[in-house]
């Protein structure tokens, strides 16, 4: 009988140029190109396991439901998604963003970590695991969004649609995302911080007009901004003011204390691979900050001239787009409802205009669910090591499960730190890549 190993390696070149196929068809969400080919290979590829495959017409781009009977009635959902972003300036790449290259044991392309990359590695998993073993242990459902790149815009009112029907009889949802330790070591996440995006608007006035003819007469925009900003935000103590902000922040238990604490942290490689030279001293105040603390962070600000030289204008709008990431219990029509309520004022005397982008809820596990211990087991066994992270610090839609599916949701991501995801020259390691093809396959054993 041939083992899980050994197949593998026989078929590597089969699973490469699958690959390479899969990268080559682009499917960028923001664009839709490609996004027709990419659901046809993997149509194709899911009806090789023997699934039934229903592709699921949304707002946006399609999703794909396989389904795979197994020999218990037990069912198990996988997650991941089919979409890439968009490769931005292909001068900026080493080599073609759609054409996968292998070179120092990695393999570059867009896609090729996020999420292609973890996606193939979850199919090829199931199809090792079929090859060896003939049949599968429980039933398996696969769904494939083509939005997650773009805020996953569809996936609350495709869940909602299925739940009754055929997503009803699902007992736990694995989603394969994102990146696993800076340290080289495989994680078990078991939830992830939420996130509200919005953006302010500042108008003073119909036009841009001159700072020498109208300074002191006309307002900046940007300087509403600012003391806007000091409205909302306490510098000296790095506290948000807005009221009711901090409700439903929990901190963590003494087992999730614990998990943090056997997490591997380097101080100066995190500094070296991020550039942030203000670190924690310790991991359990790093990973503490990173899993139980909400953020509020200033992605951008635009206004005014900022080419070369001066411009002596004074900009009749001022724009600031603001993100926070949510943990515990937070809420997020409560935090909306606090903004509306703090800045009622400002809005109604029309200086600015508030407008949300990004609503997606905080996700959580218990602790003790009954499956964390075989899912980590999965793990070390394919991998050698296995770590539990209580949160991810990024946000992904998980709640779609826990909430409207009322089922607990893990992520495993199969992707190395330093993937470079939406940034040129992404890539997937080729041990990160192998290691997921394990991990798929261990799952099925263990669960």
């Amino acid at each position: 009988m041939v083992s899980r190993d050994s197949f593998i390696e026989n078929n590597k070149s089969e699973f490469e140029s699958l690959f390479k196929k899969l990268i080559g068809l682009k499917g960028v969400s923001a664009t839709g190109e490609g996004i027709n080919e990419t659901i046809t290979l993997l149509q194709e590829k899911l009806k090789d396991l023997g699934a039934h495959v229903e592709v699921i017409q949304t707002a946006g781009s399609p999703t794909i439901l396989a389904e795979i009977d197994g020999q218990s009635d037990r069912t198990v959902l996988f997650y991941g998604h089919y979409d890439v972003m968009t490769p931005g300036i292909n001068a900026d790449w080493d080599t073609d963003p759609f054409t996968l290259t292998k070179k120092n044991h990695r393999f570059y392309g867009r896609g090729a970590g996020d999420n292609k990359g973890q996606l193939l590695a979850q199919i090829l998993g199931l199809y090792v695991y079929k090859q060896v073993n003939g049949s599968f242990p429980f039933n398996i459902k696969f769904l494939i969004e083509g939005e997650e790149e773009q805020g996953s815009k569809n996936l609350p009112f495709t869940v909602k649609e299925l739940a009754d029907n055929k997503l009803k009889d699902v007992d736990l949802a694995i989603v394969v995302d994102g990146s696993f330790n800076q340290s080289g070591e495989h994680v078990l996440r078991l939830g992830n911080r939420g996130a509200l995006g919005f953006q302010i608007t500042a108008k003073t006035g119909t036009q841009d007009n001159h700072s020498g003819n109208l300074g002191n007469i006309m307002k900046n925009p940007v300087l509403v901004l600012m003391e806007l900003l000091q409205k909302i935000y306490d510098f000296e103590n790095d506290k948000v003011l807005i009221p009711n902000f901090y409700d439903g922040v929990e901190d963590p238990s003494q087992t999730e204390i614990d998990w943090m604490k056997q997490l591997p942290y380097d101080r100066e490689s995190i500094s070296k691979q991020t550039g942030v030279k203000d670190l924690p001293e310790t991991g359990l105040e790093y990973y503490q900050k990173l899993m139980f603390r909400p953020t509020f962070n200033i992605s951008g600000i635009k206004a005014g001239y900022t080419a070369k030289g001066m411009k002596s204008i004074i900009p009749h709008t001022a724009i600031m787009k603001v993100e926070t990431r949510l943990v515990g219990k937070q809420d997020i029509q409560e935090i909306q409802i606090g903004i509306n309520n703090f800045l009622q004022d400002e809005i109604n005397n029309g200086d600015i205009k508030v407008h949300y982008l990004v609503q997606v809820p905080p996700c959580k596990t218990a602790s003790d669910d009954k499956n964390i211990k075989p899912l980590v087991d999965a793990i070390k066994e394919a991998t050698g090591s296995g770590l539990i992270e209580p949160t991810m610090p990024g946000t992904v839609p998980n709640y779609v499960w826990s909430d409207i599916l009322k089922v607990p949701v893990f992520t495993i991501p199969y992707a190395n730190f330093d993937q470079r995801n939406h940034a040129p020259n992404e890539n997937i390691t080729e041990k990160a890549f192998y290691d997921g093809i394990k991990i798929s396959y261990e799952l099925l054993k263990k669960l």
